[in-house]
């Protein structure tokens, strides 16, 4: 294991994690899907405003481009190092790709796919979580709470401290994506503090202005 080998792994997750899975499906019909809802480009917006089929397309290669890299590195390697690496590079490609200009989505399917490579079994309480807020209809606590749990899962079963630190790195990716744009909400005058804690645990952007459909 290598720096230069670790660099090559989180660069190819980083190429996989960039194709705007979503973005493309909008084009086929004709749309910047960045203009509609909430202007991510992740399935939950897809489906919104595209329909099912269009979403069950998105969701699965988004959770695919995290889960790919990662478990090819594990797979090919066996490094924890060359790991990390692979599903770090995936969240960053996705949320900041060199084919949209360095934008991107949330990242949180493609984020919970290289944590599926990571550890499988985290995935319990991380997606009991998702299910959990979905059905209070509070998804994104639900989603914050839930990635959380997987650090925790991972301190608790003493995984190497490789995938820790990654596992770790990737939520506080999720979390930042989160924020984006969020000096531009606070010059509307509202409160800091009401702003951030709506950005955080809630996702809630006021500052955007989209056309197109309501998400």
């Amino acid at each position: 294991m290598t720096m230069t080998e670790i660099g090559l792994w989180f660069l190819t997750g980083y190429a996989i994690g960039s194709v705007p899975v979503g973005f493309l499906v909008g084009r086929l019909q004709g749309i910047d899907i960045r203009r509609y809802g909430t202007g991510n480009i992740g399935a939950s917006n897809v489906w919104r405003n595209l329909g099912f089929l269009p979403a069950a397309l998105v969701g699965p290669l988004t959770f695919a481009q995290g889960v790919g890299p990662a478990w090819a590195a594990a797979w090919l390697t066996g490094s924890p190092w060359n790991v990390a690496g692979a599903a770090v590079g995936s969240v960053v490609g996705y949320g900041w790709s060199f084919l949209l200009h360095f934008h991107g989505g949330s990242a949180v399917g493609t984020a919970t796919g290289a944590l599926a490579a990571i550890s499988p079994p985290g995935l319990v309480p991380l997606l009991g979580l998702y299910a959990m807020g979905g059905v209070l209809r509070q998804p994104a606590p639900g989603v914050l709470l839930g990635l959380i749990s997987f650090v925790v899962y991972m301190v608790v079963s003493r995984r190497p401290t490789q995938l820790l630190a990654a596992s770790a790195l990737i939520v506080g990716l999720v979390v930042l994506k989160r924020l984006d744009g969020v000096l531009d909400d606070l010059r509307t005058g509202d409160r800091a503090a009401r702003i951030l804690v709506g950005r955080l645990l809630f996702d809630r952007r006021p500052g955007q202005r989209l056309t197109g459909r309501n998400d």
